[in-house]
């Protein structure tokens, strides 16, 4: 972290500890089906075992290190050895959320920087866990527990950093990345084995392990995958696309195509049942919409669709936690994804099928609607939508109009310590787009720097800046019910929130986060009705 993260992560911090001791089993509420209350640091001073966090095993030896926060599931295996030696702290944390004269109130936190297992140098830090768990032992000082736990966190602010992976695991995937990187190469296996520094039929038994499948049938799978991406995707002759990928004979590529797919790659483009996965959920509506019914996909709540559902990351920094299996049981012809987890997916599953990314925070629902239908071939079907959408929304706004004139809406997101403003897109999308509801002036003139429904899409204000966004209407949009509770402390406490237009007005109106955060065609659909109900009395 830097400097300056690490100063705002113990400013106006008080901490509370649940739990602070040492012994040769984990205590009982780390039993793997409770969910974490708080906060929990393990360190095993001596001994070997297994930690399981949320379902997944890893092996937990001496000098380990481990934090993580509230709601995940943890159990410990350790083995039956006098001389075992664990070290448990649970705690909360709260940040000062508002300082009057008459007092401070805090808010308290469900994240934390540091998650996972940590390295860390030097031993200090043992010396703030040995503290603290004598400290509970003797029944010390509160205060002093407090600061000793406030003093092991600065620690791990400032020196800890996540553990590196499995050293194979690293090699193996340097070899992938090659592979990915150089498909169009002639690449043999004692090159990739050299680059992973290990005997070549070594390598070759933990690529199978790993992979499911050789280094020479996953690059076979790489090449044609992206041949069928450029099938999809441009008007290029079969011949350019062979070369493109590696073969300078076009008909040794066509018996390649054939003989690893089951089809030619002319057949391949005239498909019309492309049995498709998709990774992100707004893709997963519109395909929807186009009357497509994806074989998996990640979906969201508000959507009619009976697939297999895929517990797959929003964005590039989260988790990948679905297996290889589960795609290659599917058979995928195609896989879409939004942009910003690309990367991800060809770490994983690139060589299962083409994996075509659609940009998204560069373009708006309408040119997502628009690609989209032209990769599997629903032009129609996308004009149609399109058309009805605009008749709804038409019909909506003169209701709206006739109701509250030309009203003006601001639009609040809560998210943590955060407070968003938006623009035209995502949940900005039906009020300002659809209905043509004014914006405030300061949202107004960022908006204006950007092309409607692309690169802008909400700034962050203090909580006193509420004063800039004066409207008609507010709407606020809460992730948790703690965020719900930090604003009802604002709209309580706050002069600036308690005097807005809006809330005088009793025109405050609050949405549902996972509602209104999808950004696709059914959604906004969705979207449209509420707001008729939530405007027009």
């Amino acid at each position: 972290m830097s400097t300056l993260d690490h100063h705002y992560w113990l400013k106006d911090v008080i901490f509370e500890i649940g739990h602070a001791g040492k012994g040769i089993q984990a205590p009982s509420w780390v039993d793997g089906s409770t969910p974490l209350a708080r906060h929990t640091l393990l360190y095993l001073a001596q001994g070997a075992g297994r930690l399981t966090v949320n379902g997944q095993s890893c092996g937990f030896e001496r000098d380990a290190l481990f934090i993580y926060p509230p709601g995940k599931t943890m159990s410990v295996e350790l083995a039956t050895e006098p001389d075992s030696e664990l070290y448990v702290v649970s705690f909360d944390w709260f940040r000062l959320a508002e300082q009057t004269d008459a007092g401070r109130s805090y808010m308290r936190e469900l994240s934390f920087p540091l998650e996972g297992r940590l390295q860390l140098s030097g031993s200090l830090f043992k010396r703030y866990l040995y503290l603290l768990a004598a400290g509970e032992d003797q029944g010390r000082s509160p205060l002093l527990a407090q600061q000793h736990l406030s003093d092991l966190l600065q620690i791990l602010l400032q020196h800890a950093r996540p553990a590196a992976a499995n050293e194979l695991s690293d090699r193996l995937r340097s070899t992938l990345d090659y592979m990915q990187n150089h498909y169009r190469e002639e690449i043999r296996v004692d090159k990739l084995a050299e680059l992973a520094r290990l005997h070549p039929s070594y390598y070759s038994q933990i690529f199978k392990k790993a992979m499911d499948k050789t280094p020479v049938s996953y690059l076979t799978h790489l090449r044609m995958n992206k041949a069928k991406e450029m099938l999809l995707t441009t008007n290029k002759p079969v011949n350019d696309i062979a070369a493109d990928v590696g073969y300078v004979d076009e008909f040794y590529f066509s018996r390649r195509f054939k003989d690893t797919n089951g089809y030619s790659p002319t057949i391949y483009t005239k498909k019309q049942d492309l049995n498709i996965i998709s990774l992100s959920s707004p893709y997963t509506d519109h395909l929807f919409t186009l009357g497509i019914v994806p074989c998996a996909a990640q979906v969201h709540r508000y959507m009619p669709l009976v697939t297999k559902a895929l517990t797959l990351p929003k964005h590039e920094s989260e988790p990948w936690e679905t297996s290889r299996q589960a795609f290659s049981d599917m058979q995928p012809d195609l896989i879409v994804c939004k942009d910003n987890v690309l990367a991800k997916a060809k770490a994983h599953i690139n060589d299962i099928a083409p994996i075509v990314p659609i940009p998204w925070a560069s373009k708006d629902i309408y040119t997502h609607h628009c690609e989209i239908a032209e990769l599997v071939d629903r032009r129609q079907e996308s004009l149609q939508w399109v058309d009805a959408h605009n008749q709804k929304a038409d019909r909506i706004r003169k209701k709206v109009k006739a109701s509250v004139g030309e009203a003006s809406a601001a639009i609040c997101v809560v998210r943590k310590n955060d407070l968003r403003m938006y623009g035209t897109r995502n949940i900005g999308h039906v009020f300002y787009r659809s209905l043509g509801m004014a914006m405030p002036d300061r949202i107004a003139n960022v908006q204006a720097m950007h092309r409607i429904g692309t690169g802008f899409n909400w700034i962050s204000i203090k909580p006193d800046e509420i004063t800039d966004f004066e409207s008609d209407y507010m709407f606020l949009v809460c992730e948790t019910m703690l965020d719900y509770q930090r604003v009802l402390h604002l709209l309580e406490t706050n002069s600036n929130w308690k005097n807005h237009p809006a809330v005088r007005a009793q025109k405050l109106r609050f949405l549902e986060w996972e509602k209104w955060i999808v950004y696709a065609p059914h959604g906004i659909d969705q979207q449209l009705e509420e707001a008729e109900r939530l405007l027009i009395v």
